[in-house]
């Protein structure tokens, strides 16, 4: 499908120089109009997905008409682990990188697993946003968030109190 050759083209797209470039050509010969919402189902394979999805939301059709965004990760039963010095975290600088989601209103993540990455990405759209109106993050089946966790899902809600920010993140965690 679309989405799996424009994984495999950003992935390649460190040893090949013009991935980029065929990446974008890719995505760009399956739009045929604007849209305003974006529904991403991502097997991530234990890899971080910021990069690209930031990649994905940077292009100039998507980043200049999206107002709606769900993000649902899909994992598997066996806990794959990224490898040190993944492709998946290149360029390093993605967690304060800036584009214009000038438009996004809503966003919803589902399946987060409370991993560092997660939260930056988090972090990262919040700072794109400036007329975000709704997050809502939803846990992964079968974990259960620490107190740590909760308290940074807390913390960088607190941080924006003019987006309405919902979690459903189990019983044991409370947000204020």
């Amino acid at each position: 499908d679309v989405l799996s050759n424009c994984c495999l083209l950003l992935q390649d797209s460190v040893s090949f120089p013009n991935a980029d470039l065929s990446f974008a050509a890719e995505i760009d010969k399956h739009m045929v109009t604007n849209f305003s919402g974006l529904d991403l189902h991502l097997s991530t394979k234990g890899h971080m997905f910021g990069t690209f999805v930031l990649h994905l939301l940077g292009m100039h059709r998507i980043h200049t008409a999206l107002r709606n965004l769900k993000i649902v990760l899909l994992r598997s039963e066996v806990k794959d682990a990224c490898p040190v010095n993944c492709l998946c975290d290149e360029p390093k600088n993605w967690r304060t990188e800036t584009i214009t989601l000038a438009d996004l209103e809503n966003m919803e993540i589902e399946g987060i697993g409370g991993e560092d990455h997660e939260f930056d990405f988090l972090k990262v759209i919040f700072g794109c946003a400036p007329v975000l109106k709704r997050v809502t993050v939803k846990l992964s089946d079968g974990v259960t968030p620490s107190v740590d966790w909760c308290t940074k899902v807390n913390n960088i809600f607190m941080a924006y109190p003019s987006v309405e920010c919902n979690a459903d993140l189990g019983q044991s965690c409370t947000l204020t």
